[in-house]
């Protein structure tokens, strides 16, 4: 019975996976050992592990083997995982227990990812079976009612007029930024915008060296020092989604938006805007005061684990007449990739040279290695 169900839960999240990302194959051709997360895209797979690891408190190795990583380096770019290794007991009991979990999924929700690891988990190797002692002190909490809440309309009237982006635009877009990520990993980014449809990311983060992509319409690519080549269709959808927050208005007009609330972002109220997808839920939230956008969440669902991302954005300052923030703080499910850049220049219409949208040359082979 529960080998069929199973199958069902697989198959569902197949059908799941592949409205997401249509033109990437399952990571399992390249990695066979893969035993539960046959469907899972090369690109979900490490965010999904993180998540996974940090839903009980531990790091890759303790599922997972190590051998002789590189010394110099800081502990996640020092390399040496033999990731289809099984020596590791904990590598083991977290297929069994990933099974589990998409058995439940499957006979009691449809197949839809309601229970995950941190549902019982919480940050911690052994399940939490019981609320903290003492309980909480419920004479204390106040009663509570639903808020008046405006018009979806009105609210993004607000945030429009709140950033007063003109109506023409600009020409030319650089934001400089300083980049910091944990294990004190200091670099710098750059984005360059000219005109509606080329951007270009510039990413500078030592020991890894430079790294640029771009997009023009609807081609794009990426380089470092490996070489270059062509994104694929729905890496050129993540760029543009990447590109859009760093432009005055960071979304697009929500048609089919629910407003479903007021949350508190930091000290300041924010009503929260949600959208749907197939596969995907994006949640803004908006300074109720302000009415500038404080936050961005996106949930992608997978055949393991949903996956969040959020962006926050803060330091609002007006330039050249519009509101931009000059704090944007990214984080997901790994602690190794969260990030917060901070704007040191943001200029509008300077020149900006053509040829760097255009794809570099690939190194010649005979200067592989």
């Amino acid at each position: 019975m529960m080998t069929t169900l199973f199958v069902q839960a697989v198959s569902a999240m197949l059908t799941v996976a592949a409205a997401q990302a249509p033109s990437e194959p399952p990571a399992v051709i390249r990695r066979p050992n893969l035993r539960v997360l046959t469907t899972v895209t090369e690109s979900q797979l490490f965010p999904m592990m993180n998540a996974i690891s940090d839903s009980l408190g531990v790091r890759c190795d303790y599922c997972h083997v190590r051998v002789s990583p590189d010394p110099a380096k800081t502990w996640s770019l020092a390399g040496g995982w033999v990731w289809d290794r099984d020596d590791k007991q904990p590598k083991r009991t977290a297929r069994e227990m990933m099974r589990m979990v998409l058995d439940l999924n499957t006979r009691q929700f449809g197949g839809r990812m309601v229970v995950t690891c941190y549902t019982c988990h919480r940050g911690t190797v052994a399940p939490r079976r019981f609320p903290p002692l003492p309980p909480r002190d419920y004479s204390m909490i106040p009663d509570t009612r639903a808020p008046l809440l405006p018009a979806v309309d009105e609210v993004w009237n607000a945030y429009v007029r709140a950033v007063a982006e003109p109506a023409r635009g600009f020409s030319t877009t650089i934001l400089s930024a300083t980049d910091d990520r944990s294990e004190g990993r200091h670099g710098t980014v750059e984005v360059i915008f000219k005109g509606a449809d080329r951007v270009r990311f510039t990413s500078r983060m030592p020991p890894d060296g430079d790294t640029a992509q771009a997009i023009t319409g609807e081609s794009g690519w990426i380089a470092n020092g490996s070489g270059s080549r062509a994104l694929r269709a729905d890496e050129i959808a993540r760029v543009r989604r990447a590109a859009m927050r760093y432009r005055p208005v960071k979304i697009d007009r929500p048609a089919n938006a629910r407003l479903v609330g007021v949350e508190q972002i930091g000290s300041r109220d924010a009503y929260v805007l949600a959208i749907d997808g197939d596969a995907r839920t994006t949640v803004w939230f908006f300074d109720v005061t302000t009415g500038l956008l404080l936050r961005e969440r996106t949930t992608t669902e997978t055949p393991m684990v949903p996956l969040q991302e959020q962006i926050d954005y803060d330091d609002y300052r007006r330039v050249d007449g519009v509101m931009l923030p000059f704090l944007i703080r990214f984080s997901d499910g790994s602690p190794f990739s969260t990030s917060v850049r901070v704007f040191t220049a943001i200029r509008h219409n300077v020149d900006v040279d053509d040829s760097i949208f255009v794809m570099p040359a690939r190194p010649a082979e005979s200067r592989r290695p």
